[in-house]
């Protein structure tokens, strides 16, 4: 194990890439919580989405800012599909929503989670972002929008730090504690990175085509194409 009190350890000072946190995160979530409704589905798709990219918005290099840019850009997207298909197909999510929390409170919800989020986007990467207290702050923040996606999002959000335990840069896993850990095993474009990249793809196509709430989400995407 690779460890520091500050300063990062000897080897590349690279990240997983976005795109192995997307696929990992979100079928580690479908397969651990079983969505049984095609709202939980879509909603815990998009929090375990954003849960698993969110951590790499802290940012370091001007590199990194390009890099946070593109995760925030991509957090983004998954929310608006989420909104898209609720409009569209009518999934129950806002009805839902709507039942579990007031205005104030989703709005209450929503600033903290940005704020928390602002300021993890100006900490030195792999700390504030990458610990447990942002999994906790941010994890509650999504339980006060809406509870039923909150687990997700921390399925998510532990997939991305359980990844990057295996990178070549230490975690704040405890921070404030300045200690970092890291296995140093891989770095962000290895042959383990394509690897697991491979394997959360294949592993969320199998989730959803063993998933029931999946097919009837394809009959209703299917209905509102054909009629």
């Amino acid at each position: 194990m690779c460890y520091d009190k500050g300063n990062f350890t000897k080897g590349k000072n690279r990240q997983m890439l976005g795109r192995t946190h997307f696929f990992i995160g979100t079928a580690a979530a479908l397969a651990v919580l079983q969505p049984q409704t095609v709202p939980a589905l879509v909603a815990g798709a998009g929090a375990a989405a954003i849960g698993g990219l969110i951590s790499d918005i802290d940012v370091g290099t001007s590199q990194a800012h390009r890099d946070a840019d593109k995760i925030i850009t991509a957090t983004v997207a998954v929310a608006v599909l989420t909104i898209l298909a609720e409009y569209k197909l009518n999934l129950g999510i806002y009805r839902r929503l709507t039942s579990d929390s007031s205005v104030l409170r989703l709005l209450a919800g929503t600033a903290a989670f940005l704020l928390i989020c602002a300021y993890g986007k100006q900490q030195p990467h792999r700390s504030f972002m990458h610990s447990f207290a942002a999994l906790a702050l941010l994890t509650a923040c999504v339980d006060i929008i809406y509870p039923d996606a909150s687990a997700y999002f921390a399925v998510g959000f532990l997939s991305h730090l359980v990844l990057d335990f295996f990178n070549r840069k230490p975690e704040k896993l405890f921070w404030p504690w300045k200690k970092g850990f890291c296995l140093g095993f891989c770095s962000a474009r290895g042959l383990v990175n394509r690897a697991l990249l491979g394997c959360g793809m294949v592993s969320l196509a199998v989730v959803l085509v063993l998933s029931a709430p999946a097919g009837r989400l394809m009959a209703k995407i299917m209905r509102a194409i054909y009629g």
